[in-house]
């Protein structure tokens, strides 16, 4: 079984692994678009010896010189383009600085809310300890079950009602001189007519039965109102003895300061929602720097893209085209050679070309499951599956799950929903569900602390050993399901 902290941890060493794989994908694409502008200029230095072998003085000196002044230009701008790249990485090296820091941070502060939370647990285990053996409280207890029980009885008895109503009143809807009548109010005191509309319908009151059916039809539709009225009354009832109950319990925990335990824990995970803010700003800006670094890397920054043009611009020169063909078509061990290298430096070329798309297609990858596992962390922290009450019995399967994510076998969303079925709270000191907890009244506001109840959003109701109620004992409370 792993512990609520020990899977964030486990989370956070994948996602360690992730950068790293990012980073390691990043240095192999910067070597491969190295590589690739280094042959581009031994192209340029092949077409110069070519030059200066085949064509005459003139010619060749205009070629050469247009070949230097793009060589120039080229390193000029590589340098800037290595500064520029330099300046990036360091960047993203303090990035990642930046967010091992922060998650030791946030380590030492969920280490003060775990701190905090087991104080306020400790100090609700003892003050349900006390209630248990007060008979004052024994007694509210038990008029609150009963309350509870006769409401719940009542609004049964009215929903039996209102289906008996929907089923033996068809007859009488589906009959159209009936509910003619009906609608018209004949035979009460709203009823309204002259008097030869008046002899017709008692004529059709005749023919269908009008006068034996209506006092039936009216009982039919009167008691499911009536009986929920009751039931109305009897849930009124049992909410003013179940506020009676956590009346006592609050006044049982502000005795024991429960309450400014509560404050501590609350004010901790304020603080741990900052850091996590921030955490998520450094997380922004290290995809930001990620997909620029990307660009430098893959060979589409402007820089290099400057480079490009120019030696491209300057090698589909005519004179440069009929050069080579020119060399290609005569006899010469010198200019043969370099026709052979040139050759070779295309083939060498398409292929680091479709290696380096490669390479840009996994970062791609790569960076999108980052973002990923970094979505599934902070919705793992925004649900705070990382609380002391925490825990993943099948922890195993839960990384697992996480190493096949990282190698691409498994989606985010597979991930996330192995994290949601194995995730479990267990009970520490104190009993959530204990007196009013069990009774479980939505909106009634709880007395003790729910595990994560604080940040809400994502928890299932708790599922303690034992069950609810008084004591922790046997599933006692609301549990007929009456409403609270």
């Amino acid at each position: 079984m792993w512990s609520g902290p020990e899977t964030l941890t486990s989370i956070d060493q994948s996602l360690g692994e992730a950068r790293q794989a990012v980073q390691e994908l990043d240095r192999q694409i910067q070597l491969t678009s190295k590589r690739l502008m280094e042959l581009r200029q031994s192209e340029g230095d092949n077409y110069k010896a070519l030059a200066r072998e085949r064509l005459d003085q003139i010619l060749s000196g205009e070629l050469v010189d247009g070949l230097d002044n793009v060589g120039r230009q080229v390193a000029d701008l590589l340098k800037v383009r290595d500064s520029e790249i330099e300046r990036l990485q360091k960047s993203v090296q303090e990035s990642h600085e930046v967010q091992t820091q922060m998650e030791a941070k946030r380590e030492e502060q969920r280490k003060r809310v775990a701190e905090a939370a087991e104080r306020l647990d400790d100090s609700e285990a003892a003050t349900q300890e006390r209630l248990q053996s007060d008979s004052e409280y024994k007694k509210q207890y038990e008029k609150t079950q009963k309350a509870d029980l006769i409401a719940d009885q009542a609004e049964k008895k009215a929903e039996e009602a209102q289906s008996n109503r929907e089923e033996k009143g068809k007859p009488y809807e589906d009959d159209p001189l009936f509910i003619y009548l009906w609608k018209r109010g004949y035979g009460t005191s709203r009823y309204s007519a002259n008097p030869l509309i008046r002899f017709f319908d008692g004529k059709v009151a005749r023919l269908c039965g009008y006068h034996d059916a209506r006092p039936n039809y009216h009982m039919l539709l009167e008691i499911p109102e009536r009986l929920k009225e009751h039931a109305d009354r009897q849930r009124e009832a049992a909410k003013a003895q179940l506020e009676k109950l956590q009346s006592m319990e609050r006044e049982a925990a502000e005795a024991d300061g429960i309450p400014q335990l509560q404050a501590e824990v609350d004010h901790a995970e304020e603080e741990l929602d900052k850091i996590d803010a921030e955490i998520e700003r450094e997380e922004k800006r290290f995809h930001d720097l990620a997909e620029k670094q990307a660009q430098y890397a893959a060979g589409e920054d402007e820089r290099l893209r400057q480079c490009i043009d120019l030696i491209a611009a300057e090698l589909k020169r005519d004179t440069l085209i009929s050069l080579r063909r020119h060399a290609e078509a005569t006899r010469g061990q010198r200019d043969d050679a370099i026709v052979v290298d040139l050759a070779r430096l295309d083939r060498e070329k398409d292929l680091l070309d479709e290696e380096l798309k490669n390479h840009k297609r996994m970062y791609e990858r790569r960076l999108e499951r980052l973002r990923e596992l970094e979505e599934v962390r902070r919705r793992f922290k925004e649900n705070r599956y990382d609380d002391i009450h925490s825990s993943f019995p099948n922890g195993q399967l839960v990384g697992s799950i996480l190493g096949e994510f990282l190698r691409g076998l498994a989606t985010s969303g597979e991930l996330w929903t192995t994290i949601q079925r194995n995730q479990r709270y267990r009970r520490r000191g104190a009993n959530p569900t204990f007196g009013s907890g069990g009774l479980g009244l939505p909106g009634s506001g709880n007395v003790w602390r729910m595990p994560g109840s604080s940040r809400g959003g994502g928890w299932r109701i708790p599922k303690f050993p034992g069950g609810g109620g008084f004591g922790g004992g046997g599933g006692g409370g609301f549990h007929t399901g009456g409403g609270f």
